[in-house]
């Protein structure tokens, strides 16, 4: 009987990063996106729960 072999499959050949400015720019756009997301949920649950 004869076995098959599966290779592994490297990832891609990219293996320029983008720049420095970019990503932290990616950083902080997304911490900023989800402390607005927390804000809007607490205060629509702090509005459904009539808290004043």
């Amino acid at each position: 009987m004869d076995t098959m072999r599966i290779d592994p499959v490297q990832p891609g050949g990219d293996d320029q990063e983008a720049p420095l400015g970019k990503r932290l720019l990616w950083f902080f756009g997304i911490a900023l996106v989800s402390m607005l997301v927390v804000a809007v949920v607490a205060y629509t649950l702090r509005g459904l729960l009539l808290i004043g």
